[in-house]
């Protein structure tokens, strides 16, 4: 079973994750994009996150997107969350550099 983290380490790991933020025992993310971009980006987030074996919650809005990561075995926030926080990141960042968002 995974350690959830301490209230601590997620708090460090938040100053590195800037543009995510807890909810509870999960960390949140919302990305302004375009609907026709949208897809492209969840594609390439699904894709880190099964490299990973751990995926986000994905909720679409008009906007953008919503991802959510929580650990359910471990009932909260994990060391593999915090991780996927990071590669969603670059996969945001690599989207917005190519202008997709």
């Amino acid at each position: 079973m995974t350690e959830a983290l301490t209230a601590d380490e997620i708090a460090v790991a938040l100053e590195t994750l800037s543009e995510w933020h807890r909810e509870g025992d999960t960390l949140v993310r919302e990305v302004e994009v375009s609907p026709d971009a949208r897809e492209q980006m969840e594609e390439a987030v699904m894709t880190a996150a099964d490299e990973l074996d751990h995926h986000p919650e994905i909720t679409q809005r008009p906007d953008g997107a919503r991802f959510a990561l929580t650990t359910h075995d471990a009932a909260g926030i994990t060391a593999r969350d915090v991780e996927l926080a990071a590669r969603i990141d670059e996969v945001v960042d690599a989207a917005r550099d190519e202008g997709v968002s």
